[in-house]
């Protein structure tokens, strides 16, 4: 399974006006818990454990200016994916280099390998140029969704 495949055009946010880490995780967070795929409490716990595992290492790939910042959490019944896209960057990953591209995952906490593959299919996916501009082009998230799925 592809991660766009866990994705919707409601955890799918375009241009928003983050400018920091913190307000790019509670924006997308926030996405989860609009469309009904995490309650607040969960969402609460969420929020803290991205910002943990970001203060241990960043998860930002400053080479194609992409973030994936991951967490594992109990009580999830499965990865759930939320993903965020804005040319002039969302946040810096390091002092002006602007990270565009934002997949956020949080997966259960008791399925590390599927946790592992998952992050492994975004990194490699958004390797290609073609699919990053072509993202960064999309102006809906059923845009962006469309892009993701003929990319994958």
């Amino acid at each position: 399974m592809h991660f766009a495949d866990l994705l919707s055009p409601e955890v799918i946010s375009i241009g928003p006006d983050w400018s920091t880490f913190e307000e790019t995780i509670d924006g997308l967070v926030a996405s989860l818990t609009r469309a009904g795929a995490i309650p607040e409490p969960v969402g609460r716990e969420a929020r803290a454990a991205l910002r943990i595992r970001e203060g241990t290492s960043s998860t930002a790939v400053l080479e194609i200016g992409v973030g994936v910042p991951h967490a594992r959490l109990p009580g999830l019944a499965a990865p759930l994916v939320a993903l965020a896209v804005r040319a002039a960057g969302l946040y810096e990953g390091a002092p002006t280099v602007p990270i565009r591209i934002v997949a956020l995952v949080l997966s259960p906490a008791r399925t590390t390998d599927d946790h592992l593959r998952l992050l492994g299919g975004i990194a490699t996916a958004l390797r290609s140029p073609a699919l990053r501009e072509a993202l960064l082009r999309a102006s809906t998230p059923q845009t962006a969704l469309g892009v993701l799925h003929t990319y994958l």
